[in-house]
């Protein structure tokens, strides 16, 4: 066999080995992200997330959710003064957005549009997600939550992920808490995305999570005029900054 038959078989077989251990990589953080949680999990899970999920959470599901039951709103307002300004509030001069409820801008498109995309649910998504794990922290936390958290502070004084926050939170509440701060995230990275569009960009921002039930079938044509709601708040968080291609792909 000659020099130069050899090297086309050497190359692929280069070729196969690489994209070898590129599956087999691949099919290891599958079975790590939607396994049970372990320790390994545990420190791996911030690099699992970015891998799999993107910088605002995709969440894709296997099967299509059932029947809404409830309307789902996601409220925001922004602060469009300096960090520093707004940290210290209106008394100090900083400038507020109103409240914008995304979720309502959103279904408008809706209305009629048979080929209505993702594109037009995301606030929604985000909301029903959030809004359980949310649920499923304790009132103290849900407390923290929402409290301002500004200027680099995190939500509950403590890196979700690191050591010390095993410390300062007990086990059968950290993996609640570092699923909430996943969301959480998402849910501040899409309004700080939405106030860039809306009002140039902001300091920071506020949400508000809102579930109302929806009226009962024979009231669908005289709905009350007022709809039981619940609320749950999300104080003042940092306004999240992305890459030139993700504003680009928001854009």
């Amino acid at each position: 066999m000659t020099p130069t038959k050899r090297r086309p078989r050497a190359l692929t077989l280069i070729v196969l080995v690489v994209a070898a251990m590129v599956g087999a990589g691949h099919i290891a953080a599958t079975l790590a992200f939607t396994g049970p949680s372990t320790p390994i999990k545990t420190s791996l899970q911030p690099e699992l997330n970015r891998y799999f999920l993107g910088p605002l959470d995709q969440g894709w599901n296997l099967f299509a959710p059932g029947p809404y039951s409830q309307d789902e709103y996601l409220v925001v307002r922004g602060c469009t003064s300096s960090p520093e300004v707004c940290a210290e509030g209106s008394d100090a001069g900083a400038e507020f957005t109103e409240w914008h409820n995304v979720t309502a801008e959103e279904m408008e498109s809706l209305s009629g549009n048979i080929f209505a995309n993702r594109e037009t649910r995301q606030s929604k998504a985000i909301v029903g997600r959030l809004w359980g794990a949310m649920s499923d922290l304790n009132d103290d936390l849900r407390q923290e939550v929402a409290q301002p958290a500004v200027l680099g502070e995190p939500p509950f004084g403590v890196d979700v992920y690191s050591a010390d926050a095993a410390e300062s939170i007990p086990d059968g509440e950290l993996s609640d808490v570092r699923l909430y701060q996943r969301l959480e995230d998402s849910a501040v990275g899409f309004a700080s995305l939405y106030a860039l569009s809306e009002w140039g960009g902001v300091s920071m921002v506020e949400i508000q999570l809102v579930r109302g039930a929806v009226p009962d079938f024979s009231e669908r044509h005289n709905p009350p005029e007022e709809k039981a709601e619940n609320r749950m708040y999300i104080g003042w968080r940092d306004a999240q900054t992305f890459d030139e291609d993700t504003m680009e792909v928001w854009k």
